[in-house]
C-alpha cells in the first residue's frame, strides 16, 4: 500500500487538482479556485457549468434546479417569468449537482436535511457572475436556487433608470437636501437597490462619507464604505447599523428599516447633517408612513424626520423589433380615467427571434414619489387611513404609480397588462 496517497476530499479538490474545463467558461468557489476532479465529478460539472451558461446567455437571472421523483427539471426566470427546459435530468445525476451547487457555494456537502446558503462566481465570455446559492429540502429531494448578479447594473445612473422628469427632478431635489430620511418603498425584487445604488453613485464626491450597512452587499461601489452583518463573527444587522453610525457619514445607505429599533435609528440619523436612504418593504408612500407609526415611532418624528418617499415597481420592457400598437377601447380609458385621444396609443407583445418569442426584452421601473407636503403631514399627523394619505399627496401633485405606468405603456414602452398587474 501507498501511503503516500492523500484520502480523497470530502470538500471537493484543491487549486492544483483541478483539470482545465469548458472553454469560457467556469463555475469558482468564492476563493477563486477552479472546480472539478475525477472524471465523473468533471462531467457532472461541465453539466452543471452548461445549465448556468446556457441561463446567462439567455439572460436568466435565477436558474432552478427542481426535484422529482422520475425526473428533474432545469428552469430559468427570464425577464421575470419562469421558463422550463426540454431536457430532463435523472434524478441520480440531480443529486450530483446538488452536491457539485454545495461544493461550489462552500457549503456542507454531508447536510441533507436543512437549508444551507453560499456564494459563488460564474466566469463566462470573460466576464465574472456573482451567484447566491440556495438549497432547500424537500421530501422527494433537494432543490437548488442560483441568483446571477448582472454586474452591468453597476454603470447605471439616477437619470436612466427610466423616471419622468417630474418624478426624476424631485427625487434629485430630496437628494440634494442637507438631510432627511428618504423611503424606498416596493416588494422585493421591485428594483430598490438599483435605485438605491444610483442614488449612491451621484451622492458618492470626494468630500462627503458615504456609507452604507445591508443584509447582503449586492454590488461594490469604490469610494463607499460599505458593510453587512457576518454571523461567523456574531456582528448583527442591528451593532452592524450602530456601528456605522459612529462613523457619522454625510450619507447613509440601510439596506433594511423592517424593523422598529433600525427605523428609529434611521430616523434619528435623519436629523443630524446627513441624508439617510432607507429600503422598506411597503405597497406605497402612505403604507410606507404608517408602517414607521405602527413601529411606534411617533407621528412629529415621522413627518420632521422623512422627506419622501420612492415607490416603485418593475415591470417588462416591450421588445422593440415586434412590440404592436393598438387604439384602447372606450371601455379601457373610462377605467382608467383617460379622456378619449385619437392619436392616444397602446402596444401589445407579439415575440421574435430578438426577444426569444416572448415579446419582451429588458426591464423597466415605474415609479411614485411622495413628498411629505404640509397637507400629508398632518394626515400623518391625525393618522389618517392610507387612502386619505394618497389622496392628500395626489392634490398635492403626485403622480401615482398606476398613472406613471399607464404613461409608459403610451409611449410602447410596456403592456397595459403589466402595470396593471404590478399596481
Amino acid at each position: 500500500m501507498d501511503f503516500r496517497k492523500r484520502p480523497a476530499s470530502t470538500t471537493g479538490p484543491t487549486k492544483d487538482e483541478a483539470p482545465p474545463l469548458a472553454k469560457g467558461v467556469g463555475v469558482q468557489a468564492p476563493g477563486g479556485a477552479m472546480l472539478g476532479g475525477a472524471p465523473e465529478e468533471v462531467g457532472v460539472t461541465k453539466k452543471l457549468e452548461e445549465i448556468l451558461k446556457g441561463g446567462v446567455a439567455r439572460g436568466a437571472t435565477e436558474v432552478h434546479l427542481d426535484p422529482g421523483p422520475e425526473k428533474s427539471r432545469v428552469r430559468y426566470r427570464i425577464q421575470g417569468k419562469m421558463v422550463e427546459l426540454p431536457e430532463n435530468i435523472d434524478p441520480k445525476l440531480h443529486a450530483k449537482m446538488i452536491s457539485r451547487s454545495k461544493v461550489i457555494g462552500l457549503m456542507d456537502i454531508s447536510k441533507r436535511g436543512t437549508n444551507q446558503k453560499g456564494y459563488g462566481k460564474l466566469d463566462h465570455d470573460n466576464r465574472s457572475y456573482e451567484m447566491v446559492i440556495i438549497i432547500v429540502p424537500t421530501p422527494i429531494g433537494e432543490k437548488a436556487l442560483f441568483r446571477i448578479a448582472w454586474t452591468q447594473t453597476l454603470g447605471t445612473s439616477v437619470d436612466k433608470l427610466g423616471m419622468f422628469t417630474k418624478i426624476l427632478t424631485g427625487f434629485k431635489a430630496l437628494l440634494a437636501r442637507p438631510n432627511g430620511l428618504i423611503l424606498m418603498a416596493g416588494p422585493p425584487g421591485s428594483g430598490r437597490t438599483t435605485t438605491c445604488y444610483s442614488a449612491l453613485q451621484l451622492l458618492n464626491t470626494p468630500d462627503k462619507t458615504v456609507c452604507s450597512f445591508e443584509p447582503e452587499i449586492r454590488y461594490q461601489i469604490e469610494g463607499v464604505l460599505q458593510g453587512k452583518p457576518e454571523e461567523r463573527y456574531a456582528y448583527g444587522y442591528l451593532e452592524g447599523v450602530r456601528a456605522t453610525l459612529d462613523l457619522e457619514p454625510d450619507v447613509l445607505y440601510l439596506g433594511d428599516l423592517n424593523g422598529d429599533e433600525v427605523a428609529r435609528l434611521a430616523v434619528s440619523a435623519a436629523f443630524g447633517k446627513r441624508i439617510v436612504l432607507g429600503r422598506l418593504n411597503a405597497k406605497n408612500g402612505a403604507t410606507a408612513l404608517l408602517q414607521l407609526l405602527d413601529m411606534g415611532l411617533p407621528g412629529f418624528l415621522v413627518t420632521s424626520g422623512v422627506i419622501g418617499v420612492l415607490s416603485q415597481r418593475l415591470v417588462r420592457r416591450l421588445c422593440e423589433s415586434c412590440r404592436q400598437a393598438y387604439p384602447p377601447t372606450a371601455a379601457v380609458l373610462a377605467e382608467l380615467q383617460i379622456n378619449p385621444q385619437p392619436e392616444l396609443m397602446f402596444y401589445s407583445a407579439r415575440g421574435c427571434p430578438e426577444c426569444d418569442s416572448t415579446g419582451f426584452k429588458g426591464k423597466l421601473g415605474i415609479f411614485e414619489l411622495l413628498v411629505l407636503s404640509d397637507r400629508v403631514q398632518e394626515k400623518v399627523l391625525a393618522r389618517a387611513s392610507a387612502a386619505e394619505i394618497q389622496d392628500a399627496a395626489i392634490e398635492s401633485g403626485m403622480m401615482t404609480l398606476r398613472v406613471d405606468g399607464v404613461s409608459k405603456v403610451s409611449r410602447g414602452l410596456t403592456t397595459l397588462e403589466e402595470v396593471l398587474a404590478s399596481t
